[in-house]
């Protein structure tokens, strides 16, 4: 029989968890306990939710954990505050198959304060969830990420974070059980997280029709029919973004009298409600960054290549370097092709910013380098265009004194034309701004510039409008030479466009401020589009005797090319006129100045003008075989527009000789060409096709 002691363990009372025994015990001790529950904490969307069909597509698919690859998927929605990021998650997270380890949803935003955001506390809050009992929480981050790793090995779990600014914020989260996956919302693109094989969603703004049906859904059927219209340019205003359409939706739901119309009109005088979700990702921006984001706010297009941001950017050498930063913010976009891209909200929220933080002064220097840039970009491209014998009242020897000329080569004027036609939208807003800014100069001097696309590409109402512009400046700086100038050129346009009279009255008023100028150069090119303008209306005879002014004026300037291109008029004139003979001696003088000048694009549309007076002469061979050199001439110099007006010339002489095919084929070429540039000829064109069959 043992005469020891006897020893039993016993407890009192209720025991709500494992009892341990144990002797001598050092350190601390984490005892697991079987989670009461499965967290479910991924709520499903209770609002309307609309498209995403492809993102939501995509998700699932990285989801799938079909390739065969170990551990957890990271799928990051990553775009602009209020796109749509934590919505189209949530929807998705609701899409795919329950995991049987838990939900866990951790929103860092509000886990954010001015020291960053506190991992360790939302890391307590999941290991809550997960069952953990508060009296055994560890108190380090060490000893709360590890407890996290062990209580999701067992099961996949499926973890939304969102509103992620910082790679360093996901990796605590990221489960260890096999077949879990983590969805993260950034308005950040998280460089260092794509490293780590993150897939990326990008979530853009809704498009016009997808944001429209999102804002009807929200105000009900009812409010929708009342003001469609009003309902409409409500959801334009929104840009896409379905927090700012929420916001306009509640709005018109709290107040029911309110129109539709009226609250548009608010936000059209004071956008700052559509563009408050920008704040606080503006102020997460490096201060160098927060800078560029403001100067680009005060670049009048959406659309711009890095040239034009660093023309913005206080210090151009670092503008790529900081942009970086823009980019990662999904504040800019780089759309792949050397350009990038701010969204018209993002500008406006921009630009916002600009007005509270930086002097008139400051704002205005921006605006000085952004027009200057501009100017000489586009000076630069008329010249390799046009060539330096063309008259101009700028005065390029002083404009680009000290710059260096981009467009170089055997392509140079190639590669300015192509300039020039790609940014002729930022070249029209920057002139707006040049205006509207009291840069009256460079206003009228960029207007000019810029006919050197359209007398080539034939933007007409943009050349109309921008004249406009030009002309306006060119007044208020005092300038009536480049009023003159200005005025008698879109003569060109207008009559193009059908406008005869104010053609006319554009060459009316311009004709005589050049003879009161004492410019023999200026005279002779009003005279010249006088001419020009008569031939076009008919009058071929009176234009004669306009040429004939203009030929005495630039002789006597001793200016070879306004000669040449005169010469090549008057030789068009004569044959309108029916004197076939003479109009072909003439044009074949005019083709001998022009390639003395030289100018390809010239001797392309003489070449044009005899072929066109071989046929009147019944010369039909010798006009097809002179009309088939200019289209070559003109096609190589991509001079488009007049390549298709010697189509149409061998069209017709096609169809004098019974080539059918020939004749629809050069046609449908020209039709192309007109199509392309917008101009009112196409339908004539297409008609005519339509009548051959």
């Amino acid at each position: 029989m043992d005469d020891r002691p006897q020893q039993a363990n016993s407890v009192s009372g209720a025991a709500g968890g494992p009892v341990v025994q144990t002797g001598a015990h050092y350190g601390d001790t984490y005892i697991g306990t079987t989670p009461v529950r499965v967290p479910r904490e991924i709520h499903p969307l209770t609002g309307e939710f609309v498209n995403r069909d492809r993102e939501r597509t995509r998700a699932r698919a990285l989801l799938a954990h079909s390739d065969g690859k170990p551990g957890s998927k990271i799928v990051m929605f990553t775009g602009l505050p209020g796109v749509g990021k934590s919505a189209t998650a949530r929807h998705v997270a609701g899409e795919v198959d329950a995991y049987p380890g838990g939900e866990l949803f951790v929103d860092l935003g509000k886990l954010r304060g001015p020291d960053g955001v506190a991992v360790s506390d939302a890391l307590a809050d999941c290991l809550r969830s997960l069952g953990v009992q508060e009296k055994v929480l560890p108190s380090t981050f060490a000893g709360r990420a590890g407890l996290y790793q062990t209580w999701t090995s067992g099961s996949p779990v499926l973890v939304l974070l969102d509103d992620v600014a910082e790679p360093a914020e996901v990796e605590p989260f990221v489960p260890k059980a096999p077949g879990s996956s983590v969805l993260v919302t950034s308005n950040r693109r998280l460089s260092d997280l794509l490293l780590d094989e993150a897939s990326v969603v990008e979530i853009d703004p809704l498009g016009d029709e997808a944001g429209s049906e999102l804002m009807q859904a929200m105000c009900g059927a009812r409010r929708a029919e009342q003001e469609p219209a009003a309902m409409r340019e409500l959801a334009g205003l929104c840009g896409g973004f379905p927090e700012m359409l929420r916001i306009m939706a509640a709005a018109l739901r709290a107040h029911p009298s309110l129109p539709v119309a009226e609250l548009v009109a608010e936000n059209r005088a004071d956008g700052s409600q559509l563009t408050s979700p920008f704040t606080v990702a503006y102020k997460m921006l490096p201060p160098e960054a927060a800078e560029l984001y403001r100067r680009l706010g005060l670049v009048p297009v959406g659309d711009f290549d890095l040239d034009l941001v660093r023309a913005a950017a206080e210090v151009p050498a670092r503008a790529r370097r900081v942009l970086v930063a823009l980019l990662d913010a999904h504040f800019v976009v780089d759309d792949g092709s050397g350009r990038y891209r701010m969204h018209d909200l993002v500008r406006a929220h921009a630009r916002a910013c600009a007005e509270q933080h930086d002097s008139a002064e400051s704002r205005a220097a921006t605006l000085r380098r952004i027009v200057r840039h501009c100017l000489h970009r586009a000076a630069f491209a008329d010249l390799a265009i046009l060539g330096r014998g063309r008259l101009r009242i700028t005065d390029h020897a002083e404009l680009l004194a000290g710059q260096e000329q981009p467009f170089t080569g055997e392509r140079a004027k190639q590669d300015a034309m192509s300039w020039m036609d790609a940014e002729r939208a930022t070249l029209a807003a920057v002139l707006r701004s040049a205006v509207d800014g009291g840069l009256h100069r460079a206003a009228w001097q960029l207007a000019e510039a810029m006919t050197a696309l359209y007398v080539n590409r034939r933007y007409l109402l943009e050349w109309v409008a921008t004249t406009e512009l030009g002309v306006r400046a060119a007044e208020l700086d005092e300038r009536p030479d480049a009023v003159a100038r200005l005025r008698s050129f879109v003569s060109r346009a207008l009559t193009d466009l059908g406008e005869l009279a104010r053609a006319e009255a554009e060459l009316d008023a311009a004709l005589p401020r050049a003879e009161g100028l004492g410019q023999p150069r200026l005279l002779a090119s009003v005279w010249e589009l006088v001419g020009r303008y008569r031939d076009a209306t008919g009058r071929s005879a009176t234009a004669v005797e306009a040429y004939g002014q203009a030929l005495e004026l630039f002789v006597a300037a001793g200016d070879l090319r306004g000669r040449a291109f005169v010469t090549y008029f008057l030789g068009c004139s004569l044959d309108a006129s029916g004197e076939h003979r003479r109009a072909l001696e003439t044009l074949h003088e005019a083709l001998r100045l022009i390639r003395d000048v030289p100018d390809e694009r010239m001797a392309g549309r003489a070449l044009t003008g005899i072929g066109v007076a071989h046929a009147g002469l019944g010369e039909l061979d010798a006009a097809n075989d002179v009309l088939h050199e200019a289209i070559s001439v003109l096609i190589a110099g991509e001079d488009h527009y007049y390549a298709a007006q010697a189509r149409e010339r061998l069209a017709e002489v096609a169809a004098a000789r019974g080539d059918v095919a020939l004749q629809r084929d050069n046609l449908r070429a020209a039709l192309a060409v007109h199509e392309s540039f917008g101009g009112p000829r196409a339908a004539d064109l297409r008609a005519e096709l339509e009548r051959l069959g």
